[in-house]
């Protein structure tokens, strides 16, 4: 069970929104290389707007499941040990360490598309 909550199911997802990433980056390259920028999120097209930041909750909302499999359940909240952090989860710490960080960046990006559009607005 450790391999795959700790490997297979983060790794699904990171391959498949990497995937998407590089398609998406793909067709918007041979769309129009002329205008072609390199973007940290890729947006969904279609569905009238609805899913547009897809990638973003996937990021966010995935992030934090697996942060909360590898820092609650995986130590069994067993964080330290005669003062010190435990030494059998330090590889539980290191992956929710850079889960936060993904969580961060999609928490982060969301906020600031749902709020950029706003403070847009009331400028104009």
């Amino acid at each position: 069970m450790g391999s795959f909550k700790g490997h297979v199911v983060p790794g699904t997802l990171f391959l498949l929104v990497g995937a998407w990433h590089v398609w998406s980056s793909i067709v918007r390259y041979v769309s129009n290389p002329k205008m072609f920028r390199v973007r940290v999120w890729s947006p969904v097209q279609g569905f009238d707007g609805r899913v547009k930041h897809l990638e973003l909750w996937v990021i966010a909302i995935g992030a934090f499941i697996d942060l909360c499999i590898e820092l609650l359940y995986s130590t069994h909240l067993k964080f330290f040990v005669d003062g010190i952090l435990n030494p059998h989860h330090m590889n539980d710490f290191e992956h929710s360490g850079m889960l936060l960080m993904f969580f961060i960046f999609g928490v982060v990006a969301l906020l600031s598309e749902k709020t950029r559009r706003r403070s847009t607005e009331s400028v104009n």
